[in-house]
């Protein structure tokens, strides 16, 4: 029995909660991939500023981290596809997509800075 007795009702609420949530995780996993997206080209840019690193050093990670902000990408995509009954399962594997790229950024990052 629901709230006050209005089962209907407070099934609708948690459904209008349940869309709004999923909202929110989409545009923060959509802000995840532009803020990657920033963080390679301000890495390549970086990379052609700073004289102690060369082309051929910043190339690579570039590369690398464009493959996978793809995939990233192709994650988010999915979860926005996504049933509601396998949002959750696909929920980790996008965290875990995001997390990859997050490693794989810093490791950028810590390269070029080291230099």
């Amino acid at each position: 029995m629901g709230i006050f007795g209005n089962d209907k009702l407070q099934d609708e609420r948690i459904d209008a909660l349940e869309r709004h949530v999923r909202a929110l995780t989409e545009s923060v996993q959509a802000s995840q991939v532009d803020l990657a997206a920033g963080w390679i080209a301000i890495l390549a840019l970086q990379g052609q500023v700073d004289k102690r690193v060369t082309a051929s050093d910043v190339d690579p990670a570039m590369s690398d981290l464009n493959e996978k902000l793809g995939i990233a990408r192709k994650q988010l995509e999915a979860s926005s596809a996504a049933a509601s009954e396998s949002w959750a399962t696909l929920q980790g594997g996008v965290r875990d997509s995001f997390a990859t790229l997050r490693n794989s950024v810093n490791h950028a990052a810590e390269q070029i800075t080291k230099g």
